[in-house]
């Protein structure tokens, strides 16, 4: 009996600190990037590099029928209220690193957004030998200027 007891307080303790694991905060919305990364996959993305904008229900629907073609399950679509937030969709194109890069705001003025990809220095890059096509859905807050994506950088 004490060995069932202390077995579930450790399975309790142990829950516990894999949630706060899971709680990557390298994603949150901040001012200084005003993305928060809702879902990511390895298949699914586009051949080539590409940022798409979001901002209606029925784009992102269409985005996912696309991704869900050949998965049995399909994911399913995030809710996302448009009122207040839109999506921002970013692309690898058919790469075998299968790290998450992170996209950071370098430019904000009246007009546009721009953002960049940023791969982290300190990361180990993780290469698959299966050929992916990575996509990263964030959300933001409804803005009514362009969204870039700066390759440059």
């Amino acid at each position: 009996m004490r060995i069932l007891i202390l077995g579930l307080l450790m399975l309790t303790g142990t829950c516990g600190s894999q949630k706060d694991k899971n709680n990557d905060t390298k994603y949150q919305a901040s001012a200084e990037n005003p993305l928060m990364l809702v879902l990511s996959d390895n298949y699914g993305g586009t051949e080539t590099e590409q940022l798409m904008v979001i901002r209606d229900t029925k784009t992102l629907k269409s985005f996912f029928t696309k991704v869900n073609m050949t998965r049995k399950p399909g994911l399913s679509v995030p809710e996302i209220d448009f009122n207040k937030e839109m999506v921002v969709i970013y692309c690898n194109g058919k790469t075998t690193d299968i790290n998450t890069p992170e996209l950071n705001r370098v430019e904000d003025n009246d007009n546009k957004m721009v953002f960049s990809r940023v791969t982290d220095s300190n990361q180990k890059k993780d290469v698959s030998t299966a050929v992916l096509m990575p996509f990263h859905l964030y959300k933001m807050p409804l803005i009514e200027k362009e969204i870039i994506l700066d390759s440059n950088k």
